[in-house]
């Protein structure tokens, strides 16, 4: 069933879901936030756009040409309903496309690339009929896995341009070593925590395809209070 939500924190921007599919979560907001733009980035991509609820967000931020890559025909239908919602023809386009066959038209062509991707690998435990069909691919590595994203990632890439990205907090040395294969350095790390007191969450990465070395690990950010709001942190997000 299709429903509309405005976006958490930008009541300007409505958006399309289907409640048979993927709902974005806090996680894309924060990936859309973590990147700083400047008058630089003038190309950006979105690998596994879904509904496009990134491309949305970081249209507030910046003038770039945004483009959403996305596998799925009817969550293509639905980012391009969003598009049309929020009147943003002239800034983003969705592409109905494998990432990895995407990559290899776009040889070196993007200032910045971002990914939700799927979280989880796909293992003989995993229950892949659960729920639905729609939604399996956008939570498990059917289509593509971590690697395959950073690589494709570093194949789009400008020199100089960054690939930022938004996972589980226990992948996180294998991103590293996947960044180090496809010559992206690491830029800004921040690990999430859904309260303080917790295991961390998820964690954001950045890195500039064949940059030079030097890490910022930026402050914990801790996503709700204990009463289960949002935390002063993620409401900060949205004061400018």
């Amino acid at each position: 069933m299709k429903i509309l939500n405005t976006i958490l924190g930008y009541k300007d921007l409505e958006i399309y879901q289907d409640t048979e599919m993927f709902r974005f979560s806090l996680d894309s907001i924060l990936l859309a936030r973590f990147v700083k733009f400047s008058s630089k980035i003038r190309t950006v991509v979105d690998f596994g756009t879904n509904n496009a609820v990134i491309p949305l967000i970081i249209s507030r931020y910046t003038k770039a040409k945004i483009i959403g890559v996305e596998i799925q025909k009817e969550a293509c239908q639905l980012a391009d309903e969003n598009i049309i919602l929020n009147k943003l023809e002239n800034q983003i386009e969705i592409e109905n496309i494998n990432i990895k066959d995407f990559s290899k038209l776009h040889n070196h062509n993007f200032d910045l690339v971002l990914c939700n991707p799927p979280f989880f690998k796909v293992e003989e435990k995993s229950n892949l009929t659960k729920k639905s069909e729609l939604l399996t691919p956008a939570r498990h590595e059917i289509e593509i896995n971590l690697e395959e994203i950073v690589a494709s990632g570093s194949r789009v890439l400008k020199q100089g341009g960054r690939f930022a990205i938004v996972h589980r907090a226990e992948r996180f040395s294998e991103i590293l070593d996947y960044f180090k294969k496809y010559e992206l350095s690491p830029k800004n790390i921040q690990f999430i925590y859904s309260k303080a007191g917790k295991k961390a969450k998820t964690v954001l990465i950045d890195g500039i395809y064949k940059g030079n070395n030097g890490i910022e690990i930026k402050p914990p950010l801790i996503t709700h209070n204990e009463n289960g709001d949002y935390s002063k942190d993620v409401l900060k997000l949205f004061e400018d």
